[in-house]
This record gives structure tokens, C-alpha cells and sequence, in this order.
């Protein structure tokens, strides 16, 4: 699958290294038991890098919550898309911290995360749901790390 990244943000972001995260992202996940698995072969996914007043704007219109938040996800438009994820790197850069983590880490974290959403998961569903998404969240991100 091929990260379409779009930077609107001030901070630097690398390619590369994207790619090669969301790789490891979507062969973890090949190897997980996850619904939806088949939407995996998708040929794109949209990576978009925003920042924090930007993110704060979208999370208001979309979601009714007046600020920034890490990552949002919305389905896919076109056929061949997974869909797209935008990150906040602002609020990542500041979870980074918190967790005492590298910003990579909490990129990844986020990553897995946003792509769960776009397989149909939503913790805010239920208390079942949220359990179910965040342990295949962490069982992934442990073995990525």
C-alpha cells in the first residue's frame, strides 16, 4: 500500500520512513485477526500532516470537539484508497513527551491506531469495542518496537 503524504504542517516529515512504518503497520496487521482484513490490499492511503489549529478546526466540524486532537480518520472516496488519516504532529509531539517516548513511537502508535478505524473499529462504540481495538493496538505496537 502507498502512504500519499500531504504535508500542511510546519514540521518536517520523511517519506521514506513513513512508508516504511505503515508497511510494517499493514504486514502486522496481515498477520492479525482483524476485520475487514481484505481492505488491506488497497493500493493508497492518504497520510495527511497537519497543524494544531488546523486539526483543531476539522475535529470541530467533523466531531463537534473544539480542539486539536492526534489523529482523525475518514473513509475512502475513491476505490482503490484505504481512506485518510490526519495527524496532528503538534499533539503528537506533546503525547510523545508524556508517554516518554520518541516521536517515531508515537507516530506509529497513532498509525496503527488510525488504520484500526479505517478497518471499521471504533473504541468510542463501546466498552467491548475499546477493549477489543486497544489490545490489538498494543499487541501490534509491542511487536514493532
Amino acid at each position: 500500500m502507498e502512504a500519499q503524504v500531504v504535508n500542511q504542517s510546519k514540521s518536517r516529515t520523511h517519506q521514506k520512513k513513513i512508508q516504511q512504518m505503515l508497511d510494517a503497520v499493514v504486514r502486522g496487521l496481515n498477520h492479525t485477526k482483524v476485520r475487514n482484513q481484505k481492505q488491506l490490499k488497497a493500493k493508497t492511503i492518504t497520510l495527511v500532516f497537519l497543524d494544531a489549529a488546523d486539526m483543531k478546526q476539522i475535529n470541530k466540524q467533523f466531531r463537534g470537539k473544539n480542539k486539536p486532537t492526534d489523529v482523525l480518520s475518514f473513509a475512502a472516496m475513491e476505490k482503490d484508497s484505504l481512506g485518510e488519516l490526519l495527524f496532528c504532529l503538534d499533539v503528537l509531539k506533546k503525547q510523545a513527551k508524556e508517554q516518554d517516548h520518541s516521536l517515531e513511537n508515537e507516530f506509529l502508535y497513532m498509525l496503527i491506531h488510525g488504520v484500526l478505524h479505517l478497518l471499521g473499529y471504533d473504541h468510542e462504540h463501546s466498552a467491548k469495542e475499546e477493549k477489543l481495538m486497544f489490545r490489538i493496538q498494543d499487541q501490534l505496537f509491542q511487536s514493532l518496537t
